[in-house]
């Protein structure tokens, strides 16, 4: 997987991430088609002998499983190789092209945080964050989308945990009465929504209502004596087996949650360096502010990583007006980045790799585990589609529908591993160096004659801008930066200062700066040519044909 195409650097190769999972994709997507096209051929069997009702349950289950199959394999077949370019991993801030200056407002608070030399991270909200964030203290160190996901599971740990006790409570008290099924179908479905509507997307926080401990605890409690009451004015569900389900799909979601929290712990790290380095020093000149920007732009390209350009996020030139103002105060203001270079090793991931690493070892059991349950749950709809017959419905005509309802639950607890591993293993950590220089001061206009102004021939005449004691400061900070997926969001994870360096280019353009020439000098050949021609007419000695010719003064003077 190229980091950059044209480079033949082995510091710019990133190893697909995806390798391990691909592998599984495509083993999980092989059996499904084995076994869809094995329901076709029992729908066709069906059909031949006539339409009915058995005919719909293998033909549905083919359809299902092989439109899962394909989009399994079509995510692994997208994910076998990619490159990234240098526009990739996005960029800190908003970008400025090479002739565009200003100062966006991602750009400011960007070096607002260099700045401080402390990184920033969002409180948590809520009482359930407050007892994971008690529980995980490292948590408030991660980046954004690592405690979106933790917060994500611990609500969906704490919510199933609370329906699994209320479901317990609710059997006991229930009793040996018939209406068991009829606990099992609430409880059914207030975890299909509650509890399993948040697996549907990997991202993002699920929120969780107060009032839901309270209804399950008065459901718990009060539900089966209600049912009671009720119970004979309900239709008959005795052969839906909801109770064995809600019960399986509630293990199925604690175990995959369990281990995808896990595997979120495992990518915690300890709390991140953060500090910066900056170079402070008072700077005076008589020249253009801008040249000094200039002179910064070069000695930054001599640090292109890979001979990349950096990315710039902030450019402020100065505003001086020579002729229309006789003092003011000016800004220069530059922020850039170098190219993001991977901070992984080259080397794709194998199964062996996985299971040594502690990153990446619960990250692979959750893939795992959601790859047995997509199985079993196809496995469920086979035997089902098998088994399924005229006399079968006619005698618990509740089977066809219980088959589905275990297929169904398993198929969204294990899609949802899968998907959620997806995340984890889309892990990118690149490194980068961060740039800024400031040049902050007043300037006064002044005006400067060079020459003997009654007897020389040569005089120069220049507008100077004089700065005396500007104030510059050079900014040098090594970035650690971690995404998730090559076009997601790239966040700071930890900074270090590079205090030599930033010493040593802030000297470079002082001395830069007190090196500026004031007088005019005529460089070229053909002014140095007139100048010694001026001097030696003015002299009355024998000049340079070659110098009185440049001026005109070699034709002869007209006599009488």
């Amino acid at each position: 997987m190229a980091y950059e195409y044209r480079s033949g650097s082995q510091s710019l190769e990133l190893p697909n991430p995806y390798t391990v999972e691909n592998t599984l994709r495509f083993i999980i997507g092989g059996l499904l088609i084995l076994i869809g096209l094995g329901l076709l051929f029992i729908a066709r069997e069906h059909l031949s002998k006539g339409w009915s009702f058995t005919t719909l349950i293998p033909l549905l289950g083919a359809i299902g499983l092989l439109v899962y199959a394909v989009r399994t394999i079509a995510v692994g077949m997208s994910q076998l190789r990619f490159f990234f370019g240098r526009e990739r991993p996005r960029s800190l801030a908003t970008e400025l092209l090479t002739d565009q200056y200003g100062n966006p407002a991602d750009g400011v608070e960007l070096q607002e945080t260099v700045r401080r030399g402390a990184l920033q991270f969002a409180e948590p909200k809520g009482a359930i964050n407050g007892v994971l964030y008690n529980l995980q203290k490292d948590l408030i160190y991660a980046p954004e989308p690592l405690q979106a996901l933790a917060q994500t599971q611990f609500r969906i740990a704490m919510v199933v945990g609370g329906i699994f006790l209320a479901f317990c409570a609710s059997m006991l008290l229930l009793g040996k009465h018939d209406y068991a099924p009829w606990i099992g179908l609430v409880y059914f479905g207030i975890s299909t929504f509650i509890a399993l509507r948040p697996m549907r997307t990997a991202g993002g926080v699920g929120s969780v209502s107060n009032r839901l401990p309270i209804i399950l605890m008065v459901f718990a409690i009060l539900g089966p004596m209600v049912l009671t009451l009720i119970g004979p004015f309900l239709p008959d569900i005795e052969h839906a087996r909801f109770v064995s389900a809600t019960f399986s799909m509630l293990i199925c979601t604690g175990i995959g949650t369990a281990l995808f929290f896990v595997a979120l712990r495992a990518q915690l790290r300890e709390p991140p360096p953060a500090s910066t380095s900056t170079h402070q020093m008072a700077v005076s000149m008589n020249c253009q502010p801008a040249q000094v920007m200039d002179e910064l732009s070069r000695l930054l390209q001599q640090n292109w990583r890979e001979q990349i350009p950096n990315r710039r996020y902030v450019a402020l030139r100065p505003e001086i007006n020579l002729t229309g103002e006789a003092s003011g105060s000016f800004v220069c203001d530059q922020l850039e980045e170098s190219q993001p270079i991977p901070a992984q090793n080259a080397t794709p991931l194998t199964f062996s790799e996985c299971l040594a690493s502690h990153d990446k070892r619960y990250i692979l059991f959750l893939q795992l585990f959601g790859a047995v349950l997509v199985l079993v749950s196809a496995g469920l709809i086979a035997i089902g589609a098998m088994t399924t017959s005229v006399d079968s419905i006619s005698k618990d005509p509740t089977s066809a529908f219980n088959t589905l309802l275990f297929a169904g639950a398993l198929l969204i607890v294990g899609d949802y591993c899968i998907s959620g591993a997806h995340v984890l293993f889309g892990r990118f950590d690149f490194e980068s160096v961060m740039y800024w220089f400031e040049l902050r001061g007043n300037y006064q206009v002044a005006s400067l004659d060079y020459g003997n102004v009654l007897q020389d021939r040569i005089k120069t005449r220049k507008n100077l801008i004089n700065i005396e004691t500007a104030t510059l400061r050079m900014w040098v900070v090594e970035m650690s930066s971690v995404a998730f997926g090559k076009d997601g969001k790239r966040i700071i994870r930890a900074m270090t200062g590079r205090k030599e360096e930033a010493r040593q280019m802030g000297e470079a353009l002082a001395r830069f700066a007190n090196e500026q020439s004031v007088v005019i000098a005529p460089t070229t050949a053909q002014d140095a040519a007139k100048m010694q021609a001026m001097a030696s007419h003015g002299a009355n000695t024998p000049a340079d044909p070659r110098a009185l010719g440049a001026l005109g003064l070699d034709r002869p003077e007209p006599t009488g």
